[in-house]
């Protein structure tokens, strides 16, 4: 019996230490101002998503169907900016930002997907998130630490 109780110990401990997830660890990027912390995402079922759109699907359209959330006029003053540029590799880098969440801890969330446009099909390459925290509930800088 114990031997069972033993085997059945161990398989939950390295259960509970596999991680299901297909996050990746963090990344940085540094900027001429500041190195800012970011979590890269799965981008499987984004992909899959895109493999059933349209061809004339732009970028911004893109990022917009990863994070669908659109504000809720007159609660707040949440804002959602998005900027596209092209990258030296010919993929296309959409950044966007939604500042001023209705949240008691979380400030700001940023989403960065890095694109390449095959065959007139965007694939996404990359998901990176981060996000800033209220004054008093953690970083102020983007980053990825937990808010308070």
């Amino acid at each position: 019996m114990k031997k069972y109780i033993t085997l059945l110990l161990a398989i939950i401990l390295i259960a509970c230490n596999f991680n299901t997830s297909k996050e990746k660890e963090q990344v940085e990027i540094t900027t001429a101002n500041e190195t800012e912390k970011f979590k890269e995402l799965n981008s499987e079922e984004i992909n899959q998503l895109l493999k059933l759109k349209e061809d004339d699907f732009s970028a911004k359209d893109v990022i917009k169907l990863y994070y669908p959330i659109e504000i809720n006029e007159g609660e707040g003053n949440e804002t959602i900016e998005i900027s596209e540029k092209t990258l030296k590799n010919g993929n296309t880098l959409v950044t966007l930002i939604h500042d001023n969440l209705l949240d008691d801890s979380i400030k700001a969330k940023k989403y960065i997907l890095e694109l390449k446009n095959e065959n007139n099909r965007w694939i996404v390459i990359s998901i990176k998130n981060s996000w800033k925290c209220r004054e008093g509930r953690g970083h102020t800088n983007w980053g990825i630490e937990l808010c308070k």
